[in-house]
C-alpha cells in the first residue's frame, strides 16, 4: 500500500459508497488495517467509527462488522473489553445471522480474557442481554451462558437463576434457545442442581405447546442422559422418549427417530432391551414416510446397543421394511442388513435376510438397486463365495441396465468380492467373464473404474493367470474392437499390468501389442500408445528402447499434429 494512502481514510471513503458489496469488502479488510495502524489507533479512531456505523448500516455490513470484531480481538493484546459494547449492540439486533455472528465473536473474546475480566466485564454483559427489553438480546444471552459458566466464580448462581427465569418466557424464540442449550449448560453444572432444577425445567419444555421447542429438547436429551445414572435415566429420560413416540407432531417423532441410537447408547443395553425396542418398533411402523426413514437410518447404529437375542425380534420388521412403499426406506434398510448380517446366526441371515437383498437388487428405484448390490460386498466378507450362486444371475441382467450408476455398482461389487475371496477358480469361472465387460462399457466412468481395478486384480492372483489369461484378453480386445475408446481402455489397462511385471515379460507379452497400436488408423489410439511406450522405457526396459525409437521416428512424420508432437517429445526425452 502506498505511503500516501491513509488506511483509515480509505476505509471511510469506501464506507460512503452506495454499493453494499464494496462496503462489506471494506469491513473485511479491517484486520489488515489494524496491522498497519496498530491497536491504539483501532481503539481511538476505528472503533468509534464502527460504533457509529452500527446505528445506520445494512444487515450485510453489520454481519461483516460482527465477524471482523472477533477476528481483530486477538490483536488487541489485553484490551479486549473495548470491543464488548459494540458486540453487545450487535447481539441485540433483529437479524438472526448478525446476532449469531456477534455471539460467536463474543465467545472468541471471552476465551481471550482472564477470569477476572470475565467476571467483571463479560458476565455483566451477558446478564444485561438477558434482561433486555427485546427477545433478541435474551436469545443471545442464552447462547453465551454455557460457555462462561465454569469461569463465573461467585456469579454462577446469578447465571443459573437468569437461565431458569428465561425458561418461562412467553416468547417461543427464547424457549427454543433454552431448549437447545440446556444440555450444554448442564454439562458444567453440579449434578444435584441438574437433577433438582434443570430436569423439571426440561420436562416442562419437552411438553411445550411449540413443536419446535420439543424438537430441540430431544437434541439436548442426549447430553442430559450422559450426566444421569441408569436409574435416573429410567425415571426422567424414558418417559420423555415414550411421550415423543406418541407425539401428534411428526417432526417430534422424526427428531426422536434420528436421535434414537444415541439415546439408546446413553441409556445402556439393559434399558434398551427391556424398554426401547418396542418404542423403536413403533417408529419403524410410523405412518409418516420421513419418520420411518429416519428410524431406519438410526437402525444401523441402534443394533449395536441391543443384545443378539433381542435383535432377532426385529427381523420380521426388517422384512417388512424391505418391502416398504417408500423408496428411501428400502435404500436405508440395505445398510441395516449389512450390520445385522455380522451379528446374527448364519442360518437366520441366509434364510430370512439374504433373500431380501435379492429382491431389492431388482427394485424399480435405482438407488435401492445400487444400495442392495453394494450390500453383497459385506455379505461376501461374512459368508464367502457361497453367495455367488444366487447373485450372479442378477448381475448378468444388471450389467445391461440403461443406467450407468447401476452397472458401475455391479462392477464395483464384483471387483470387491473377487479381491476379498482371492480364489482363482472362482474368479475365472464365475466373476471374470462378467467383470471383463467393464472394459467395453459405453460409460467412460466405468471403463476408468475397470482400468483402476487392474492393480488390485493383478496383486490378488498368481502371475501365471495375469500373463496367461488376463493379458491375452486385453490384447484380444485391443486387436478386435472397432471402437477407438475401447482400444484406449485396453491400452491403459495393459500399461497398468506392465507396471507390475518384469521387463522381460513386458517385452515379450505386452510391448508388441502396444507397438502395433502405434500404427492404428485412429490418431487418438496412436498417441495414447506412444505415450505408454514412453512410460515403459522410463522403467528401464532397455531392450525395448530400440523398438520404441524406431516407432517414434515413424510417428514424427505422422499426418496428425498431436501424434507428431508427442512423438517428438518422447524422442527428446
Amino acid at each position: 500500500m502506498s505511503e500516501n494512502i491513509n488506511p483509515i481514510e480509505l476505509l471511510k471513503e469506501e464506507m460512503e459508497h452506495d454499493d453494499v458489496a464494496i462496503r462489506v469488502n471494506a469491513i473485511h479488510r479491517l484486520k489488515t488495517i489494524v496491522v498497519l495502524t496498530g491497536g491504539e489507533t483501532f481503539k481511538n479512531q476505528i472503533l468509534p467509527y464502527l460504533e457509529g456505523l452500527i446505528k445506520k448500516e445494512d444487515d450485510e455490513v453489520l454481519f461483516a462488522i460482527a465477524e471482523e470484531l472477533g477476528n481483530v480481538s486477538s490483536m488487541l493484546h489485553g484490551g479486549y473489553t473495548i470491543i464488548l459494547p459494540a458486540l453487545e449492540t450487535l447481539a441485540s439486533v433483529e437479524e438472526t445471522v448478525v446476532r449469531d455472528a456477534a455471539v460467536k465473536s463474543l465467545q472468541t473474546v471471552s476465551g481471550l480474557m482472564n477470569d477476572s475480566e470475565v467476571q467483571n466485564h463479560f458476565i455483566p454483559l451477558v446478564l444485561r442481554l438477558a434482561g433486555g427489553d427485546w427477545f433478541t438480546s435474551r436469545v443471545s444471552s442464552v447462547n453465551l451462558m454455557y460457555g462462561i459458566y465454569q469461569r463465573a466464580g461467585p456469579l454462577k448462581e446469578k447465571i443459573r437463576q437468569k437461565f431458569i427465569e428465561l425458561c418461562s418466557e412467553e416468547t417461543p424464540m427464547i424457549r427454543r434457545a433454552i431448549a437447545s442449550k440446556i444440555g450444554h449448560l448442564a454439562m458444567y453444572v453440579e449434578k444435584e442442581i441438574v437433577v433438582g432444577e434443570f430436569i423439571p425445567i426440561f420436562k416442562q419444555l419437552s411438553s411445550d405447546e411449540q413443536d419446535s421447542v420439543r424438537v430441540l429438547c430431544l437434541d439436548s436429551l442426549n447430553l442430559l442422559e450422559k450426566i444421569l445414572t441408569k436409574d435416573e435415566n429410567r425415571t426422567h429420560s424414558l418417559p420423555i422418549i415414550i411421550a415423543a413416540t406418541e407425539d401428534k407432531s411428526w417432526r417430534i417423532r422424526l427428531a426422536l427417530a434420528k436421535n434414537f441410537s444415541q439415546l439408546a447408547e446413553a441409556l445402556g443395553k439393559e434399558i434398551t432391551d427391556t424398554s426401547l425396542i418396542q418404542i423403536f418398533t413403533t417408529l419403524l411402523k410410523d405412518g409418516e414416510n420421513d419418520v420411518r426413514n429416519g428410524a431406519v437410518i438410526s437402525f444401523s447404529a441402534f443394533i449395536h446397543n441391543i443384545s443378539t437375542e433381542k435383535l432377532q425380534v426385529l427381523v420380521p420388521q426388517i422384512q417388512t421394511l424391505a418391502r416398504d412403499k417408500y423408496g428411501p426406506v428400502r435404500t436405508a434398510i440395505c445398510d441395516v442388513i449389512c450390520g445385522i448380517a455380522r451379528m446374527l446366526n448364519k442360518d437366520v441371515v441366509m434364510q430370512k435376510i439374504f433373500p431380501l437383498l435379492l429382491e431389492l437388487v431388482e427394485d424399480s428405484v435405482p438407488d435401492v438397486k445400487i444400495a442392495a448390490m453394494k450390500s453383497f460386498i459385506t455379505m461376501g466378507e461374512v459368508f464367502g463365495p457361497e453367495i455367488l450362486s444366487p447373485l450372479m444371475s442378477h448381475c448378468k441382467g444388471l450389467i445391461e441396465d440403461k443406467k450407468w450408476r447401476i452397472r458401475l455398482a455391479v462392477f464395483e461389487t464384483l471387483k470387491s468380492l473377487t479381491t476379498t475371496f482371492k480364489n482363482l477358480d472362482t474368479h475365472t469361472k464365475v466373476i471374470e467373464p462378467l467383470f471383463i465387460l467393464a472394459f467395453k462399457d459405453r460409460a467412460q466412468v466405468i471403463r476408468e473404474f475397470a482400468v483402476g481395478s487392474v492393480p488390485s486384480l493383478v496383486s490378488s492372483f498368481p502371475s501365471e493367470w495375469v500373463i496367461g489369461s488376463f493379458v491375452p484378453k486385453l490384447i484380444d480386445g485391443l486387436n478386435k474392437d472397432n471402437t477407438y475408446l475401447f482400444k484406449i481402455t485396453s491400452l491403459n489397462a495393459l500399461k497398468s499390468v506392465a507396471l507390475s511385471l518384469s521387463p522381460d515379460v513386458v517385452n515379450d507379452k505386452i510391448a508388441p501389442a502396444i507397438l502395433k497400436a502405434t500404427k492404428d488408423s485412429v490418431a487418438n489410439v496412436r498417441f495414447v500408445a506412444l505415450r505408454i511406450l514412453k512410460a515403459l522405457t522410463v522403467l528401464n526396459h532397455s531392450s525395448l528402447n530400440q523398438q520404441v525409437k524406431s516407432a517414434l521416428n515413424e510417428l514424427v512424420n505422422d499426418p496428425d499434429k498431436d501424434v507428431q508432437y508427442f512423438a517428438f517429445e518422447a524422442l527428446q526425452a
